[in-house]
């Protein structure tokens, strides 16, 4: 039995500033890309986000995007995210942990910080994939420098799962198949 073939990896590296333009365009959606604030409106409620002061900020494995907002009620407050992400020796494969809430004015942070959070995580996923360029992201890691997205060929889920079962076989782990016998299907049987 051959060893199934490792497929093609390559490495990209996306600046932080590509980064904190791509969460820019999210927040301020397609309607309004490129504007430097932007105001979001959900039942009833409204506040106002200053995306061109929308920062991401890198520190160790952990990636925080702060934007200042602004409403009647609270003035200017802070809407900040943190993800924490894999380690260099354990790269995360476009999973993170985050805060069970968004951070920064605490009513603020209640009212908005999960939509805040969902946007942001939604283009940290797409900027990922359209980084990988037509391969699969297989893993990522944070640097002073933005992200290091390590991408692969696309595997196909039958090869994957074959490559699976062949792999526990080798290893002892389960057993090999028995061969089948063939089975004729009702109704296809030679006349006597």
């Amino acid at each position: 039995m051959t060893q199934p073939a490792e497929p093609a990896v390559t490495t990209r590296a996306v600046a932080t500033d590509t980064i904190t333009k791509a969460f820019q365009d999210a927040v301020c959606g397609p309607a309004h890309l490129g504007s430097p604030e932007v105001i979001w409106s959900d039942g009833g409620a409204q506040i106002l986000l200053y995306a061109a002061k929308l920062r991401a900020i890198v520190q160790g494995n952990v990636l925080i995007v702060a934007v200042d907002t602004e409403s009647a009620e609270f003035g200017v407050a802070p809407l900040i995210a943190r993800f924490v992400f894999g380690s260099e020796q354990e790269p995360a494969f476009l999973v993170a942990a985050t805060d069970e809430t968004a951070l920064g004015h605490p009513q603020v942070a209640a009212r908005w910080g999960d939509l805040f959070r969902d946007v942001i995580w939604a283009a940290f996923a797409r900027l990922a994939q359209v980084s990988a360029a037509g391969k699969t992201p297989a893993g990522l890691r944070l640097s002073p420098a933005g992200l290091e997205l390590t991408a692969a060929e696309p595997v196909p889920v039958v090869q994957a799962a074959r490559e699976h079962v062949d792999d526990l076989i080798r290893r002892g782990l389960r057993q090999a198949p028995t061969p089948r016998q063939s089975v004729t299907p009702p109704g296809s049987e030679e006349p006597a």
